[in-house]
């Protein structure tokens, strides 16, 4: 989740909180300052740590995207000095406001140690965050449906930026997941959400430390990808899956992680639970689908899968066919401007799992038009 998403909703709702009296003209008007000058609004020392680290974090981002043009010695040399740069930033706010997680977890993603070792770090930073939240009195619960308890979904109800700020929380996940067959049906989806979900959305969207919490098991999901810890990455994966207003990929790391484990019951039972997975449209469905079926050695089915996941997925082909770097998560999926920026994302986090497939991809290249596919999107982009 951006910054630029839940930051400014953390500031309205907290100006909003100050000012009961409020008209929702007004609260219309505090929001659009605030989109213009969020300083102004940040009083207390939490919200100046988060407008800090949505700062620090555009300045990362923007400062990544420069260097994509470089040779390698001098990408990993200015790299090297940003991500120093950042560090020293981060730690900065982190120890101004410890409750500032996402600064503290991208600290953590940016320290250059062992897998292990960064796991371990974000297990600690996660039982922290969820121990502090549940003790924190407003109602959060990491053991309840959508992570808050009753009373609070109930109070959440009379807040007036319930409505507007709670949709457009829901609009933004449930079009960031790139299931959605159309933009309409993202709209449809927030309109249609129940009043408990509205209030779940808008209690976690609006609350910087929940975020933050998400975002370190969303890595941990990652993580234990990356280090073949399968059961574990599709644990933390139904986590995240509970979330309203929360935009992820979950269902995904999910689908790639059980497809792995030869699940063939839990992997259509997560597809048919999941409205959006069930479009079968997601390069993470159908990519799983093609290395579930092909480890399960039916050929045939497999071979029908892959050519779904090649011509449905822009890009399909040539990211099975030829592994492209993509930069690391900071802290999470970053938003995506093109169809094929998802397939890639897909075949990156799907990258263990092929290689620990014997003859998978040359499988995959034998078979017909799979090869032109490849080279035709190769073309069409410039790769």
């Amino acid at each position: 989740m951006e910054p630029s998403l839940y930051v400014p909703a953390f500031l309205a709702r907290s100006y909003a909180r100050e000012h009961p009296d409020l008209t929702p003209a007004a609260i219309e008007l505090v929001r659009d300052e605030i989109a213009l000058h969020p300083e102004t609004y940040a009083a207390e020392v939490h919200a100046q740590a988060c407008l800090s680290y949505a700062r620090v974090h555009a300045n990362l981002h923007s400062g990544l995207s420069r260097m994509e043009e470089l040779s390698d010695e001098e990408y990993e040399s200015q790299r090297s000095r940003l991500f120093e740069q950042t560090r020293l930033d981060l730690f900065k706010i982190a120890k101004t406001d410890p409750a500032c997680i996402d600064a503290r977890l991208v600290d953590i993603l940016l320290a250059n140690v062992p897998l292990d070792d960064c796991i371990n770090d974000l297990m600690r930073l996660e039982l922290e965050a969820r121990g502090t939240l549940e003790e924190s009195g407003r109602g959060f619960s990491s053991t309840a449906p959508m992570f808050w308890s009753d009373a609070a979904l109930d109070a959440a109800q009379s807040d007036p930026l319930l409505s507007a700020v709670g949709n457009s929380l829901l609009l933004a996940a449930n079009a960031a997941t790139g299931f959605l067959s159309a933009p309409n049906d993202a709209a449809e989806s927030a309109a249609n959400a129940g009043e408990r979900a509205l209030a779940a959305a808008y209690l976690t969207g609006t609350d910087p430390e929940v975020v933050g919490w998400l975002h370190t098991v969303e890595c941990l999901a990652q993580g234990c990808m990356v280090t073949a810890r399968y059961k574990a990455a599709a644990r933390y994966a139904r986590i995240i899956m509970r979330a309203q207003g929360y935009p992820n990929f979950a269902v995904g790391t999910l689908m790639l992680a059980l497809a792995r484990l030869e699940d063939e019951e839990g992997f259509f039972a997560a597809a048919q639970s999941n409205p959006a997975a069930a479009l079968q449209d997601s390069p993470w469905y159908l990519l799983g689908r093609a290395l579930l079926l092909y480890k399960l050695g039916r050929r045939k089915n497999a071979r029908r899968a892959l050519k779904d996941f090649a011509f449905r997925c822009e890009g399909g082909a040539f990211f099975l066919l030829n592994p492209t770097y993509l930069a690391p998560y900071l802290p999470v999926r970053p938003p995506v401007k093109e169809a094929w920026n998802l397939t890639h994302q897909a075949v990156w986090e799907a990258d263990g799992i092929i290689a620990d497939t014997p003859d998978f991809t040359g499988w995959a290249m034998s078979i017909g038009s799979i090869q032109e596919e490849s080279e035709a999107f190769a073309r069409r982009y410039g790769f």
